[in-house]
This record gives structure tokens, C-alpha cells and sequence, in this order.
């Protein structure tokens, strides 16, 4: 096996250390790279804690574009139950009182709402890394 980095898409892990290192590139600018960063708030919350402040700018600017996004009520409960709670959307449409699709809905017009906020900061991609297994992958929003 050749040592040293082998990148998969826009995910390079490091594979010659003890523990592999992650390096995550969410392009904000689209809703799938809202979505990517929202599956992954936990993980980044988690950088923060062991002193990456870019993590924490990411996590403060997060919350500025959900707040600065116009989501309806309904829109910022999904994405509440689904990213911060980590439901998944048949959970979050029982807990809502409503129908999965209707929950896809809002969370997919969320995200885009939030790409539209982080187009108008012209704020692109960034990059956090993450250290470990890598194994928070949840239901693909």
C-alpha cells in the first residue's frame, strides 16, 4: 500500500498517521452543500471543541444565514429536528404531524434558502477537518 494521501472526491484523508485525518469541503453556495454542512454540525461542533476556530466561525455563521434566511416556522423545525436533533425525516414528519415528503419539502426549500444567504455573502466553499473514523454517516437528507 502507498503511503501518504489519497483523496475521494472532495473528502482527503490522511492514511500514514495512527489516526486518520479528515478534510471536509462544503461548497455553501448550494443547497446540497448546505445540507452536507448541516448532516455534519455535530462533527464540526466537535472541531471546535479541540481549538479550531474556523469551526466555530463556520458554526457562527450557520446560525447567522438560519437567521437570516426568512425560513417559515415550519422550515426552521425541520431543520431543527433533522440537523440538530438528528432525526430523520420520517421521525421529524411524526414529530411534526405531518407526511415525510412534506418534511423533505421544507428542508430541501431550507437549504436552498440558506445557499441564497451564503451566495449573497459571496461565501463559497470551506473546508474543516476531522480527525477519527468518520463514521457519522446518517439517512442523506
Amino acid at each position: 500500500m502507498k503511503k501518504g494521501r489519497i483523496t475521494i472526491g472532495h473528502v482527503k484523508i490522511e492514511v500514514d498517521k495512527k489516526e486518520r485525518t479528515y478534510s471536509v469541503k462544503y461548497a455553501l453556495d448550494s443547497a446540497a452543500g448546505v445540507k452536507s454542512l448541516l448532516r455534519d454540525r455535530h462533527r464540526i461542533s466537535s472541531a471546535r471543541f479541540r481549538g479550531d476556530r474556523a469551526a466555530s466561525d463556520i458554526l457562527l455563521d450557520l446560525n447567522s444565514a438560519i437567521y437570516n434566511a426568512g425560513l417559515t416556522e415550519r422550515q426552521t423545525e425541520a431543520v431543527a429536528l433533522i440537523s440538530g436533533f438528528d432525526l430523520t425525516q420520517a421521525e421529524a414528519a411524526r414529530v411534526m404531524g405531518i407526511a415525510r415528503q412534506v418534511v423533505a419539502r421544507m428542508y430541501a426549500e431550507a437549504a436552498e434558502k440558506l445557499a441564497a444567504v451564503y451566495r449573497r455573502w459571496e461565501y463559497g466553499e470551506v473546508t474543516v477537518e476531522y480527525t477519527g473514523a468518520g463514521d457519522n454517516e446518517r439517512e442523506a437528507a
